[in-house]
C-alpha cells in the first residue's frame, strides 16, 4: 500500500463519537441550537463526501505554526484531514518553533502527502509565515486556518457548494463560534451578509475566510507592517477592489480560547490594535476620504470609529408634521439641495454634531441613506436599527434598553449597514432620490421609505446606521398598518429571503437579537 492510500485509510472520516463531541456546547441554549442546525451524523458526512460535482476545485488551507500546543495542533490538522470534501492540501509553515513537542509532531504529520511543510530556521513573524504558505499553495482558493483552531467537518463542502452556484466569487466567509478552554463550543458569532461600512467599525468577518488565489496574489498577500492586524488590513484592501463576496450562514469555524490567545485576553497583543487603526486609516486615505480612524473606546478592543471631517454637502432639514402622507412631504421638500435630513414631529438632535454625523457618511460614494440613534428622555433606546421581516413590519432592535447596553456584535454602538432607515430620523442623498424618481406616492405612510430603501439596495446603494448621530424624541410611535399589505405584496420575494444585514438564526420574535431555535 503506497503512503497516500495508507494515510487516507488511517484518516478517512471522523467517528460518530467525535462528531457528537464536536457538537457539544458550554451553553444550554446554544447546545439546543447546535442539534437543530449544526450537527451532522456520520451518515450525513458520508452523503456530503459522495457528492458528485464536475467542478471540484483544489482548496489550499494555509496554517502558520509557532510553538503550538501539540494537542491543539493535532485537532487543527485532524479537522482538515476529516473534511467531507476531500480535494484539499494543507500548507504548514513552522515559523521557527523552539518547542520540541511542536517540531516532533509536525515531523510526524508531514508524512501525509496532502500536507506540505516549510520550516523557517528562525522566527519571522506571522505575516512572513503566511505569505510563505500562500506561495506554497497550488489550489484555486486559499482557506485561512489558525494553528490552534478547528474547521467544522463540512466546512470545505459548503465552500465548494457556494462556488458551484456562484463561480465568480472572490471571497467567502462563514459564521463561527469559540472553543472554550475545555474544548467545548460557545460564544456564537452569526454575521450579516457582506457589509462594507460595518467593516470600517472592525473586522466582523473574522473566520472562516476564503480568497480566490488569483485575487489574493493581486493583493500581494498580507503586509508585514500590519503584523497583528494583517487579516483586517487584507480585507480592507480587498474591499476597495469591489470583490464578489459570499456569506455562508453556517458555523464552519471554531476559534479556540486559551491563555495566550487574543480571544481570551483582548490586551494580549497591544500592537495588533495599533496596527488595526493604521490599516483603517490607510484604507480611508487610499479612498481619498477626509476622515480619522481611532479605536472605539466605548467598546472592547478591536472596535474602531471613523470620524469624517465636516462635509461640504449642502443639506436642508425637513421636520415632518406627521408620518402620514410621507412620500408627498418628502418629495415636495426635495428641491435644490444635495441631501435632505428628515426628522419626525418630536425628534431633535442632542448636540450640534449629530446632524453633521448623519450627513457626513453620504461622502461614501455607495452610501445613499444614513439613519441615526434615537433616545427617550431617560436615555433608553427608541431606535438603534431596523430589521426587515417577512410580515412587512420592521423589528426595532433593543428598543427600551439603556443606551450603553452591550448589544450583540455591538450593533447599537457601531456604524454599520442596515436594510432600512427610521422614517423619523434619516438623511437621503439627492442623486439617489433623483435616480429612483423620488418616493413612491402609492404609499401613504412610512412604508414609502422602506420601499425606497429596498429600491436603493437593489441598485447597489447602501444604508448606514450611525450611533454617533444622536437624537431624542418624546413620541416615536409609528403606525405601520396602513400600507403593510401593499408593501408585502410588492416585495414578498425580497422579504422572504430575509434581511441581508440580520442573520437568519437570530430571532425576529424579540428585539434582543437572541437565538432562533
Amino acid at each position: 500500500m503506497n503512503i497516500t492510500r495508507w494515510w487516507q485509510k488511517l484518516i478517512d472520516k471522523p467517528t460518530e463519537a467525535e462528531l457528537k463531541l464536536w457538537a457539544t456546547s458550554e451553553w444550554i441554549e446554544y447546545q439546543a441550537w447546535i442539534f437543530h442546525h449544526s450537527f451532522i451524523t456520520l451518515h450525513d458526512w458520508q452523503q456530503l463526501r459522495d457528492e458528485k460535482w464536475s467542478y471540484r476545485p483544489l482548496l489550499s488551507i494555509i496554517t502558520p505554526v509557532f510553538n503550538t500546543n501539540p494537542a491543539y495542533l493535532h485537532e487543527c490538522i485532524y479537522s482538515v484531514q476529516t473534511q467531507a470534501y476531500p480535494n484539499w492540501e494543507l500548507c504548514l509553515v513552522d515559523d521557527g518553533s523552539n518547542n520540541v513537542a511542536t517540531k516532533e509532531y509536525l515531523t510526524t504529520v508531514a508524512q501525509d502527502p496532502r500536507l506540505h511543510l516549510h520550516t523557517f530556521p528562525n522566527n519571522q513573524g506571522i505575516c512572513k509565515a503566511t505569505n510563505q504558505a500562500i506561495s506554497m499553495a497550488t489550489g484555486d482558493y486559499i482557506v485561512f486556518l489558525d494553528h490552534d483552531d478547528r474547521l467544522a467537518p463540512d466546512a470545505l463542502y459548503w465552500v465548494v457548494k457556494t462556488l458551484q452556484e456562484h463561480p465568480a466569487t472572490d471571497i467567502i466567509y462563514s459564521d463561527r463560534d469559540n472553543l472554550s478552554p475545555k474544548g467545548l463550543r460557545f460564544m456564537h458569532l452569526f454575521k450579516p451578509d457582506w457589509s462594507p461600512e460595518t467593516l470600517l467599525s472592525g473586522n466582523y468577518l473574522f473566520h472562516m475566510m476564503v480568497y480566490r488565489r488569483a485575487f489574493l496574489e493581486q493583493l500581494h498577500g498580507v503586509k508585514v507592517d500590519k503584523e497583528g492586524s494583517q487579516d483586517y488590513d487584507l480585507i480592507l484592501r480587498a474591499a476597495e477592489q469591489k470583490p464578489h463576496v459570499k456569506h455562508i450562514s453556517k458555523v464552519l469555524y471554531h476559534w479556540r480560547q486559551h491563555e495566550q490567545s487574543v480571544s481570551m485576553d483582548h490586551n494580549a497583543k497591544e500592537y495588533a490594535y495599533i496596527a488595526g487603526v493604521q490599516a483603517l486609516q490607510d484604507s480611508l486615505t487610499r479612498q481619498n476620504l477626509t476622515a480619522q480612524a481611532n479605536e472605539n473606546k466605548q467598546l472592547c478592543r478591536g472596535h474602531y470609529r471613523v470620524k469624517f471631517d465636516p462635509s461640504t454637502i449642502d443639506y436642508q432639514i425637513l421636520q415632518l408634521d406627521s408620518l402620514q402622507n410621507y412620500a408627498v412631504q418628502v418629495n415636495q421638500a426635495f428641491v435644490n439641495t444635495e441631501a435632505l435630513v428628515i426628522l419626525g414631529p418630536t425628534v431633535e438632535a442632542i448636540d450640534e454634531e449629530s446632524i453633521e454625523e448623519l450627513v457626513a457618511w453620504l461622502q461614501m460614494v455607495e452610501v445613499g441613506i444614513v439613519t441615526g440613534k434615537i433616545l427617550d428622555n431617560q436615555g433608553n433606546l427608541l431606535h438603534a436599527g431596523l430589521v426587515q421581516s417577512p410580515n412587512g413590519i420592521p423589528l426595532a432592535t433593543y428598543v427600551g434598553f439603556p443606551e450603553d447596553t452591550p448589544s450583540y456584535m455591538a450593533t447599537t454602538r457601531i456604524v454599520r449597514n442596515v436594510s432600512s432607515p427610521h422614517p423619523a430620523c434619516c438623511v437621503l442623498k439627492h442623486s439617489l432620490w433623483q435616480n429612483l424618481d423620488g418616493l413612491n406616492t402609492d404609499y401613504h405612510g412610512p412604508h414609502a421609505l422602506l420601499d425606497f430603501a429596498i429600491r436603493s439596495l437593489n441598485i447597489g446603494k447602501r444604508i448606514v446606521y450611525n450611533p454617533f448621530a444622536r437624537f431624542t424624541a418624546t413620541d416615536l410611535q409609528v403606525d405601520w398598518s396602513e400600507d403593510v399589505e401593499h408593501f408585502v405584496n410588492q416585495w414578498n420575494n425580497w422579504l422572504a429571503q430575509g434581511d441581508p444585514y440580520y442573520n437568519k438564526y437570530l430571532t425576529l420574535k424579540l428585539n434582543d437579537m437572541g437565538l432562533e431555535l
